[in-house]
């Protein structure tokens, strides 16, 4: 499936939107765990310190130790319950680290010297407890009395509980996110769309009333002459089907066929006399007729609606060899459209009536297409051409004018006709 510019740059933007949607709301969520976790672990530091202190100051200050301390401690811990999911130990030290409660407890000299240097909370690294992710907060207490820090606090805190009880409201968060995202895509998408379509269809309506008027223009010069009726819609029907038959692109395509429904426009500065002549044109007459494509030229210059189209006119009398008008161009340095156009005019120009001869069969046509391969032709377009005639997509008019009629319009009698 191919997208259009508008159609891709709305995918587009709805992928970044949706990206960056997502990227901050991950970002948020971190965030906010990360303030969650803050919060609770400060919150249960200060129930730990309230409730706590009084007793660790107490028996500082009486020099108390031992087992007694810690049946305090162990009781007065009890009471912290708010908090108790979170919690997975209490600790404290001395100002040295050694251990007070629990008296077993490892001695944390380096983080009681940071607690009470900082003289707040501060945290240890992430560690593993009986598998479960822990931080430690230290928090130094200080002696009322003699305003020096005497002791310090630790506060074991499971990470993966707190992170636990946080992840519904994570859940709701990123499902929130991910569906208004996909909710933005498809309605960019859905505009997109939309726009494309209506876009298309004025591009579409544009474009018939573009190919309706250029062909209203080309019937000027078929209108001159009752042989060269239907000549150019013709030519432009055989022109677009070796267009696409050669699967060159839409844009291409309709640059040929409109070029081919104009191939002939320039006759219109061509005189009657020599374009209505009856008999085979002199050397000055082919002259004055090879002059059609630089008139097509000169009367499309300035429109700058054919600045695409024009090389396709003004080349189709150009031969591969480089013997044609009105450049001598040759090869490929001949537009393809051109050469196309070519193939197509030189067929019609076989297959109908003239006033000097009656029409070729479409295979003594076909075989004289054969022949001027790469003296006239491009070998390509007329191999496609070919096999358009074989599988029946183009066939030539009939005859569209009798002997008699014939006799009457140009006033001589045909070779071969009845006296």
């Amino acid at each position: 499936m191919r997208f259009s510019f508008l159609q891709r740059f709305a995918i587009l933007t709805a992928i970044l939107t949706v990206g960056a949607a997502v990227a901050l709301a991950f970002l948020f969520v971190r965030i906010h765990a990360r303030s969650i976790q803050s919060d609770i672990i400060a919150t249960a530091v200060g129930q730990a310190e309230a409730t706590l202190a009084p007793t660790i100051l107490q028996s500082m200050s009486k020099r108390q130790g031992g087992s007694v301390v810690e049946r305090r401690l162990d009781r007065r811990a009890a009471e912290l319950t708010s908090f108790q999911e979170y919690l997975r130990g209490i600790r404290v030290y001395r100002a040295d680290g050694t251990a007070i409660y629990p008296l077993d407890a490892r001695p944390q000299p380096l983080a009681a010297r940071r607690a009470i240097a900082a003289q707040n909370v501060v945290l240890s690294k992430v560690t593993r407890l009986s598998g479960e992710r822990v931080r430690t907060a230290y928090a130094p207490l200080a002696d009322p009395s003699t305003q020096r820090y005497v002791a310090v606090l630790g506060v074991k805190v499971s990470i993966d509980q707190i992170q636990s009880q946080d992840l519904g409201e994570i859940r709701i968060v990123v499902i929130a996110t991910v569906a208004s995202s996909a909710l933005i895509f498809l309605s960019l998408l859905a505009l997109a769309i939309a726009a494309q379509r209506e876009l298309d269809r004025r591009q579409r309506l544009a474009d018939e009333t573009f190919t309706q008027t250029m062909g209203g223009i080309a019937s000027i010069v078929d209108k001159r002459d009752p042989y060269t009726a239907g000549h150019s819609m013709r030519v432009a029907r055989y022109s677009k089907a070796l267009a696409q038959r050669m699967k060159l692109r839409v844009s291409e395509i309709r640059r040929v066929e409109i070029g081919a429904l104009l191939h002939d426009i320039g006759k219109v500065g061509v005189p009657d006399a020599v374009l209505l002549k009856k008999d085979r044109l002199d050397d000055n007459e082919r002259a004055i007729i090879a002059l059609h494509p630089q008139i097509a030229g000169e009367i499309f210059n300035n429109v700058e609606a054919m600045n695409d189209i024009l090389p396709c006119i003004v080349a189709h009398h150009e031969r591969i060899d480089g013997r044609g008008y009105p450049g001598r161009l040759a090869g490929e340095s001949i537009p393809l459209g051109a050469r196309i156009i070519a193939v197509a005019d030189a067929y019609d120009a076989m297959t109908t009536d003239r006033p000097y001869r009656r029409a070729l069969s479409s295979e003594v046509a076909c075989e004289e297409l054969r022949r001027c391969v790469d003296s006239h032709f491009d070998r390509a377009c007329v191999a496609a051409f070919l096999t358009l005639v074989e599988d029946g997509s183009i066939v030539p008019p009939p005859p569209i004018l009798d002997d008699d009629l014939l006799e009457r319009t140009f006033g001589q009698q045909l070779p071969g006709s009845n006296p």
